[in-house]
């Protein structure tokens, strides 16, 4: 009898498809894997590249962004499960809540900023955690691969090189775009020496300061 029914079920299936053939497409590339997916796509195929980094983004947010619509809806009760769920979920609930936000109503408002806020606050705690421990991993970095005439090699880089400068734009919270800028070439032109010492003295410190009157205040600029 199971038999039967597998045979029934594989025949309205074939007829279907030849009806059909879109559907079959459709069912094939539902069926593929994200790796099978890359496979297919060649490195130089933006196009097919964008359209599949806009399909997995829409795919990831379609649940955030209907409790989003579910907190907004005015049925209280739902608004209140769908609030507690979004207060969970982290990061995917920061790009619905910030894209449609109740600024109408001053409580909501304040409410969803909030939340906002701390996920924010949460992630930026991790990836400080992350950065002060990369900051003693002293490996050499592969430069990028040069072609053709180039006027000026670029320097070697570290992890701990890397580490201290995205340290430095996610703390340094006085500096402007052009200070981080000249600060990070400053960084990037010292001695190994140098930037050891530097380094070691934002992780006793943590307080930012200008490199080049530093260095030039020490006699090294």
């Amino acid at each position: 009898m199971n038999q039967y029914k597998l045979y029934l079920i594989l025949v309205l299936f074939l007829s279907v498809s030849c009806k059909d053939p879109s559907k079959y497409e459709e069912l094939k590339m539902e069926t593929k894997t994200l790796e099978s997916q890359l496979k297919e796509i060649k490195l130089s195929d933006n196009k097919k590249l964008d359209s599949l980094s806009k399909a997995i983004y829409e795919e990831s947010l379609k649940d955030a962004n209907e409790l989003v619509r579910i907190l907004h809806s005015g049925k209280e009760d739902e608004s209140k499960k769908a609030s507690m769920v979004l207060m969970s979920i982290g990061d995917l609930a920061v790009t619905p809540m910030l894209e449609s936000l109740d600024t109408k109503n001053a409580d909501n408002y304040t409410w969803e900023m909030d939340v906002i806020l701390s996920q924010y606050l949460q992630n930026r705690n991790r990836i400080t955690i992350v950065l002060n421990s990369m900051l003693l991993d002293k490996r050499q970095l592969k430069g990028p691969d040069l072609q053709g005439f180039v006027e000026e090699t670029p320097v070697p880089r570290r992890v701990c090189d890397e580490a201290y400068i995205m340290l430095r734009r996610l703390t340094a919270f006085k500096e402007n775009e052009e200070d981080l800028m000249m600060n990070e070439k400053v960084f990037l032109d010292m001695t190994d020496d140098l930037k050891d010492k530097e380094i070691d003295r934002i992780k006793s410190s943590k307080e930012w300061i200008s490199l080049l009157e530093h260095l030039s205040d020490e006699g090294e600029y």
